[in-house]
C-alpha cells in the first residue's frame, strides 16, 4: 500500500510540474455536454465566491473545494437539472454565464440567496405570504424536496426543486417557503396514470406545461395533478441544549475508551516482548535484571498506562465540543474521502489524500444530506494524513458554516464513531440517524435511585394495595403468551366458562380477562422517571439489543408479569358467546386488580397445543398455584364479590359464613390506589348484577336477602337457608375456577383459540384489512454478529393474543369517549388512501386488467381477495405491496370534537392500552381511564341494581350512560365536573399538552420503526457478506421503467431496483461486489422493452454457445440474486439469475411456496399499517 501511495504521489507531483510549466495548474476534469458545463460553472462559482475567505486559503484549497462541488453537483443534480431548467426561473443559464465571467474577474458571486430576517419570516408566515413546514428530501431523487401544506392538508405538497431553491436547508429542517409564481408550477407526471410506476432514482422529464390559466393551475393542484413550486427563504435553527449534546457522548465515548484500551494492551504486549528480548540479550551477554527491579519497572509502566487511559476516558466523556455552540440537525455520520480537482487523478484515488490537498469530503451515510468539506488540518487531528484513508471508518461531523457564497458547507469532525462493519457502530448509526441517541444513554442516577425507591415502597405496601383491588389470585387461571426471548411481559389473559345465571340465561357464555401491567400506578406524573419515559416515548427494538423506555427495575422486575409473582394490573373483562360475539347485555368491566401468572407460554408451545398436540413433561412450562385471601374478588358468576376481612380466611368443613360487605365498606376498602388521584374505582359491589346475593342466584332470577351462592377457591360457600347440594346443582360451574393443572391450562388455551378464531372472522367480516409481512430473525454469536437467519412464522398462536389485545384496546377507546372529558381521550387513527393515490392506483391496475375498489377497508380487502383468486398469488403479493406503500402509518391523536376512525382495522374508536411498559402513549391512556373510573365512582349515588329476568337482562349497572340526563343537583355536578376536569388536566395534561405528547410519541414510534428496519437491513447485508455466496430467492416485478425494474422480495420483505446493465458494463454494475461473488453471477447481454408492461431479457451461455430469451411482465415472478456490497454502510444489490444457472430452476421450484408463505403471514402489528 505504501509503495502504491508513493507512486501516486510521484505521478501527481510530476503531472503538476508539467501543468505549472504550461500555465494550466488549475485544470478541471473535462467531460462532455451539459455535465461538463455544469461542473465547470460550479467550479468557477466557488472560485469566484471565495471573497475575503480566500485570503486565508491558497489557490490549491479553492481547487479542492471546486473539485468537491463538481462531483457533488454532477451526482446530485445531473438528472434533476434537466427537469429543473425546463421549468425553473428564466435566466438560469445566463446567471451561470455571469457567474463564470465573474469568477474569471476574481469577483465574489453568491451561490444562494440570503435569508430574510427572523422577523420578516415570522410576519410573512402570519400574513400568509410565506409557508412554514418541515423539509423532506426525496431518498432517491436528492434534487427534489417537499414540504406539507399545513394550512391546506388536502392539497399536494410544495415542491422545492434543485439545490438553489433549497437554499442550504437540510433534510428535516423547519423552513419558511416563498411560493413561486403559478407560471413556474410543475405539472405532476403521475406514473400510475401512464401505466408505468416510477421508482426513486429513475429520472423522467415532466411533460411540458401547456398554456394554462392560473385558475386551471389551481384546479390541477386541488386534483393532485400539479405541484406548487417554492423556494426556501429562511431556515429555523436552534442551539442544542447541554443535555442534547450529552446524548452524543456516552455511545461515542465507549468506542474511544475501547480503542484506548486496545492500544494500551498492544503497548503493554510490545513492552513485555521488548523486556523479554532484553532478558534474553542480557543472559547472552552475562547481564541479568533482578526480579524485583523488573517487577517495579512493570508496575511503574502499568501505572503510567492507567493514567493515560483515564485521561483518554476523561477527554472522551468531556470532549471540547461540549462547550461549542452546536445546532440542531447539523451533525451527521460521515465517511471521509479525498477531494481532488486534478483531471489526471483516478476516481479510485478518492481514498488517498495527497500532500498538496487542503480539503477532504465528508460523505454522509444519508444520501439526502449534502457533502461537507473538512479542512485537512482538522482531519489530521483524527487521521494520519497525507496518506490513504480507511473508507470504513465513520465520524460524527458537524456543519459549522454554510454561507451564501459557497456551494458546499464547511464542517469539523466531532468524534470517531467506529468501523462501519462493526455491530456496535451499526447500532449507533441506526440510533443517531433516527434521533434516538437519548435511548442509548443509561438512565440517570436520579432516575435509578427513584426507581429503586419505587420498587422498595411497592414491595412494602403490596398487600395493603392488593386489599384495595380485585384479587384474582386463586379464582382465575391467568397466564402469559410471549416470544421465548421476551423480557417485558405487559399482558396476561384468562378465560372462564360461566354458569347459567340471570345474566347468561341458558346460552353458554365465556368470560375473558385481559390484564395489563399497571405501570401508571408506579409512575407518578412529572417524577424523574416519568419525565425520562416521556422523553423516550417508546422502547426501541433492534436486531440484537433492546433500549427500554423504563429503567430495568420497573420494566423487568416490578411491572413485568412474571410467573409465580403477584403483580398489580389494570384489567378489562368482557363476555362473549361461543360464536365470538360480544354479550351486549353485560358491559365490559374496567378495574384495578392484582393477579399472579400461573404459567408462562411462548408462541411455539402454544401452537403445538392448539394444534391438538402435547408437550413432553420435561418440556412443559412451569406451573404455579396462586393463592390469597382477598377482600374483593370475582365470583363464579363473573361478578365482583366483596368479602369481609375476617371471614375471608375462615372456613369449616368446606362451608364458611361470609357476609357481603356493605357498599360503604366496599368503597372504603377499594379506595385510593391511584397515586395521583384520590381513588381508583374497582367497582366492587356496584358492578354486580344487583347485589352479590342475587347475582349468584343461579339463573332463577330470584331476589334473596343475602342468601346467594359464591364460589371461591375449591369450596362452595352459602349464605342464608340454601343448602350446599341445591347450590351446587344450580351453579353448574364446570370444574374448579382456581384449579391449576396442565390439563386445565391447556383446555383454557384451546378454548381461547376457538374463540379468537371466531372473533377474527367477525372482525374481517366487519371490514378489517389484512396485510402481510415476512419477518427475519437472526441467530447471533457472542459478538452479536449474525450467523444465520430464518423466517418467523406468524401462526395462530400470535393471532390469539393479537385479537384479544385489539378487542381490549377497542373497548378502552369506547370507554374513554363515553367519559365526560372525552375530548382529552388519546386515540389512534389510521388515515385512508388519499383520493389522488386511490385514483392513480386504480387506474394503473385497471390497465393490467385488475378491477379494484379502495374506497373503504372492507372493499379493499375484497379487492385483495379477488386478485388472489383471479390473478394468482404472485399478483396478489404485488398489489398488496403497492397498496402498503400508498397507505400511511397509524398515528396517535387527541379526540377533541372529531372522531377519526382506524382505516385498516375498520374501528370507529381505537387506542393503545396493552403495552405501557414499552409505549408512553399507553401510560397516558391508563391515566385517563383511571380518572374516568374515579369520576364514575364519585358520582355513583344510586343503590345496587336488582337482577332482571333472563329475558330482560340489565343494561349497564356499572356505568351510567353519558347521554342520560343529569340527576338532581345538575349545577352542582357540573361544578364538580369542572373541578374534577382540572385535576385530570393536572394529571394527564390539557388538550394542547396532550397534542404535543401525541406528536412526540408519533415521531419516536416512526423513528424506532425506521431504526429497526435499518438495522435489519444492515444485519442481512453483513450476513450475506460473511457467506461470500449470493442469496438466490424469488422476486415479484412490481413495475417496469425505461432503464430499470423494481422487484419485491417476499421472503425478505425488501424492495430493490435492478438497472438494465448488461455484461458489457459488468465492471461498473458489480464494482462494489466481492470478486469471489462476482464469479457466480452472469449478466444479460440485452434488455428490450416490448411494451410498458413487458420486458425481454436476452441471455447467453458462451461456454456452450447457447442463447435464451427471458420474458418478464409486470406482476410476474423473477428469480434474483441478492449480492452483498462493500459500500458504506453495508448494503446489497439485486441481479436477475441467468436461466442457464442451476439456481434459476431451484428458485422457480420454490415460487408457489414462497408466495403462499408470505400471504399467510399476518402483519405482526396490524394497527401499524
Amino acid at each position: 500500500m505504501e509503495k502504491v501511495y508513493r507512486e501516486k504521489v510521484t505521478r501527481q507531483l510530476s503531472t503538476e510540474a508539467l501543468s505549472s510549466a504550461s500555465g494550466a495548474s488549475g485544470a478541471t476534469t473535462p467531460s462532455q455536454g451539459n455535465s461538463h458545463r455544469t461542473a465547470t460553472n460550479a467550479a468557477s462559482r466557488i472560485e469566484a465566491g471565495s471573497g475575503g475567505e480566500r485570503r486565508g486559503r491558497d489557490g490549491g484549497e479553492r481547487r479542492r473545494e471546486a473539485g468537491a462541488a463538481q462531483t457533488h453537483l454532477r451526482d446530485g443534480e445531473r438528472r434533476g437539472r434537466r427537469n429543473a431548467e425546463k421549468t425553473g426561473p428564466p435566466g438560469g443559464r445566463k446567471e451561470e454565464r455571469e457567474t463564470e465571467e465573474g469568477s474569471r474577474r476574481g469577483e465574489r458571486k453568491k451561490q444562494f440567496e440570503e435569508y430574510v430576517s427572523c422577523q420578516q419570516a415570522h410576519a410573512g408566515t402570519e400574513e400568509g405570504i410565506y409557508v412554514k413546514g418541515v423539509l423532506r428530501v426525496s431518498a432517491g431523487r436528492v434534487d427534489e424536496a417537499y414540504v406539507k401544506d399545513s394550512r391546506n392538508p388536502l392539497l399536494s405538497d410544495f415542491l422545492v426543486a434543485g439545490l438553489r431553491d433549497r437554499n442550504r436547508a437540510f433534510h428535516g429542517d423547519t423552513v419558511v417557503l416563498q411560493i413561486h409564481d403559478w407560471t413556474l408550477w410543475r405539472r405532476q407526471v403521475d406514473a400510475f396514470s401512464l401505466g408505468e410506476v416510477t421508482t426513486d432514482g429513475d429520472s423522467r422529464s415532466s411533460s411540458s406545461q401547456d398554456a394554462l390559466s392560473e385558475a386551471t393551475c389551481l384546479e390541477l393542484v386541488r386534483d393532485g395533478k400539479m405541484l406548487r413550486t417554492a423556494k426556501v427563504v429562511y431556515v429555523e435553527t436552534r442551539l442544542l441544549t447541554q443535555a442534547e449534546k450529552m446524548h452524543l457522548v456516552p455511545p461515542l465515548a465507549t468506542e474511544e475508551e475501547k480503542e484506548a484500551k486496545e492500544k494500551k494492551d498492544d503497548k503493554d504486549k510490545d513492552k513485555e516482548k521488548k523486556e523479554e528480548q532484553r532478558d534474553e540479550d542480557g543472559a547472552d551477554g552475562g547481564r541479568e535484571m533482578l526480579d524485583d527491579e523488573r517487577e517495579e519497572a512493570m508496575l511503574a509502566g502499568a501505572e503510567k498506562s492507567q493514567r493515560r487511559a483515564k485521561e483518554t476516558a476523561r477527554v472522551a466523556l468531556d470532549p471540547p465540543w461540549l462547550r461549542r455552540n452546536l445546532r440542531y440537525n447539523r451533525t451527521f455520520i460521515c465517511t471521509l474521502r479525498g477531494n481532488h480537482a486534478n483531471s489526471r487523478t483516478a476516481p479510485e484515488d478518492d481514498i488517498t489524500v495527497f500532500p498538496d490537498d487542503t480539503l477532504l469530503r465528508a460523505i454522509p451515510l444519508d444520501k439526502r444530506i449534502s457533502w461537507v468539506l473538512i479542512p485537512l488540518r482538522e482531519a489530521q487531528n483524527w487521521v494520519s494524513l497525507p496518506g490513504p484513508l480507511d473508507k470504513q471508518r465513520l465520524y460524527l461531523v458537524n456543519v459549522d458554516v454554510w454561507d451564501a457564497f459557497n456551494v458546499l458547507p464547511r464542517g469539523s469532525i466531532l468524534t470517531y464513531i467506529g468501523p462501519a462493519d462493526s455491530v456496535q457502530t451499526i447500532e449507533r448509526c441506526c440510533m443517531l440517524q433516527n434521533d434516538l441517541q437519548a435511548h442509548m444513554l443509561p438512565h440517570s442516577q436520579e432516575v435509578l435511585a427513584e426507581s429503586d425507591e419505587i420498587v422498595r415502597v411497592a414491595e412494602e405496601s403490596f398487600e395493603t394495595e392488593a386489599r384495595r383491588r380485585v384479587d384474582l389470585r386463586g379464582v382465575r387461571r391467568v397466564f402469559t403468551i410471549d416470544p421465548a426471548s421476551a423480557r417485558d411481559l405487559d399482558d396476561a389473559v384468562h378465560v372462564h366458562r360461566l354458569p347459567a345465571s340471570a345474566w347468561t340465561g341458558r346460552d353458554p357464555e365465556i368470560e375473558i380477562g385481559v390484564h395489563i401491567a399497571d405501570v401508571s400506578h408506579f409512575l407518578s406524573p412529572l417524577c424523574k422517571t416519568d419525565e425520562e419515559a416521556r422523553e423516550r416515548c417508546t422502547t426501541v427494538y433492534l436486531t440484537h439489543v433492546v433500549f427500554p423506555m423504563l429503567p430495568r427495575a420497573l420494566c423487568d422486575s416490578l411491572c413485568s408479569l412474571h410467573l409465580g409473582s403477584p403483580k398489580l394490573t389494570f384489567s378489562v373483562n368482557f363476555r362473549v358467546h361461543e360464536d365470538g360475539s360480544l354479550v351486549k347485555a353485560w358491559p365490559p368491566r374496567f378495574y384495578k386488580s392484582v393477579m399472579e401468572s400461573c404459567c408462562r407460554f411462548n408462541y411455539e408451545q402454544v401452537q403445538v397445543l392448539i394444534d391438538g398436540g402435547d408437550l413432553p413433561p420435561d418440556s412443559r412450562p412451569t406451573l404455579a398455584s396462586p393463592w390469597s385471601s382477598p377482600s374483593v374478588t370475582l365470583g363464579t358468576c363473573g361478578c365482583f364479590v366483596a368479602l369481609s376481612p375476617t371471614s375471608a380466611s375462615s372456613s369449616s368443613s368446606g362451608v364458611s359464613s361470609r357476609s357481603v360487605v356493605p357498599a360503604s365498606c366496599a368503597r372504603e376498602m377499594t379506595g385510593p390506589s391511584f397515586p395521583f388521584a384520590p381513588r381508583a374505582n374497582v367497582e366492587a359491589v356496584q358492578s354486580c348484577c344487583g347485589s352479590c346475593a342475587s347475582c349468584c342466584a343461579c339463573g332463577r332470577g330470584e331476589r334473596q336477602e343475602l342468601g346467594g351462592v359464591a364460589r371461591r377457591s375449591d369450596r362452595l360457600e352459602t349464605r342464608g337457608e340454601r343448602n350446599n347440594e341445591e347450590a351446587r346443582e344450580n351453579v353448574g360451574a364446570p370444574g374448579k375456577p382456581d384449579e391449576v393443572s396442565w390439563t386445565a391450562v391447556v383446555d383454557d388455551l384451546r378454548l381461547l383459540d376457538a374463540l379468537t378464531v371466531e372473533i377474527r372472522k367477525k372482525r374481517f367480516a366487519n371490514g378489517s384489512l389484512l396485510l402481510h409481512k415476512a419477518t427475519l430473525r437472526f441467530a447471533l454469536d457472542a459478538r452479536s454478529r449474525p450467523t444465520d437467519w430464518h423466517l418467523e412464522e406468524h401462526s395462530r398462536s400470535h393471532t390469539l393474543i393479537e385479537e384479544l389485545m385489539l378487542l381490549a384496546n377497542c373497548l378502552v377507546a369506547e370507554r374513554l369517549i363515553a367519559s365526560p372529558f372525552s375530548d382529552l381521550a388519546v386515540l389512534r387513527l389510521h388515515p385512508p388512501l388519499l383520493d389522488k393515490q386511490r385514483k392513480s392506483l386504480t387506474a394503473f391496475l385497471s390497465k393490467l386488467g385488475i378491477s379494484t375498489d379502495f374506497s373503504s377497508s372492507r372493499e379493499t380487502q375484497r379487492t385483495l381477495e379477488s386478485v388472489r383468486t383471479t390473478k394468482g398469488d404472485c399478483a396478489a403479493v404485488a398489489v398488496e405491496v403497492l397498496l402498503r406503500k400508498a397507505l400511511k402509518l397509524a398515528l396517535y391523536y387527541v379526540h377533541g370534537d372529531v372522531l377519526q376512525p382506524h382505516f385498516a382495522l375498520h374501528f370507529d374508536e381505537y387506542t393503545h392500552f396493552t403495552s405501557p411498559i414499552r409505549r408512553y402513549a399507553d401510560v397516558l391512556v391508563h391515566r385517563l381511564l383511571a380518572c374516568s373510573l374515579e369520576w364514575e365512582w364519585q358520582n355513583e349515588s344510586q343503590p345496587p341494581m336488582s337482577v332482571s329476568s333472563p329475558s330482560s337482562p340489565p343494561s349497564s349497572p356499572s356505568f351510567p350512560s353519558r347521554s342520560s340526563p343529569l340527576r338532581q343537583g345538575e349545577r352542582q355536578e357540573s361544578a364538580e365536573l369542572l373541578a374534577f376536569r382540572r385535576r385530570v388536566e393536572a394529571i394527564c395534561g390539557d388538550k394542547d399538552q396532550l397534542d404535543v405528547l401525541c406528536g412526540q410519541c408519533n415521531a419516536k414510534k416512526m423513528n424506532a420503526k425506521q431504526a429497526q428496519t435499518d438495522c435489519d437491513r444492515f444485519f442481512l447485508a453483513i450476513h450475506l457478506k460473511q457467506r461470500r455466496t449470493p442469496e438466490a430467492t424469488v422476486g415479484v416485478v412490481l413495475m417496469l421503467q425505461d432503464r430499470s425494474l423494481v422487484v419485491f422480495l417476499p421472503l425478505l420483505d425488501k424492495e430493490q431496483r435492478i438497472t438494465f446493465q448488461t455484461e458489457e458494463a459488468r465492471g461498473q454494475a458489480l464494482r462494489s461486489v466481492d470478486p469471489a461473488i462476482q464469479k457466480c453471477v452472469d449478466l444479460p447481454v440485452l434488455f428490450r422493452k416490448t411494451s410498458t408492461t413487458e420486458l425481454e431479457v436476452h441471455w447467453e451461455n458462451r461456454a456452450r454457445g447457447e442463447r435464451q430469451t427471458q420474458t418478464l411482465q409486470t406482476f410476474s415472478a423473477a428469480p434474483v440474486y441478492v449480492l452483498p456490497t462493500d459500500t458504506v454502510p453495508a448494503d446489497f444489490l439485486l441481479t436477475l439469475i441467468s436461466p442457464f444457472s442451476p439456481d434459476y430452476a431451484s428458485v422457480k421450484a420454490q415460487e408457489k411456496q414462497a408466495f403462499a408463505f408470505f400471504l399467510n403471514q399476518a402483519e405482526a402489528t396490524p394497527d401499524a399499517a
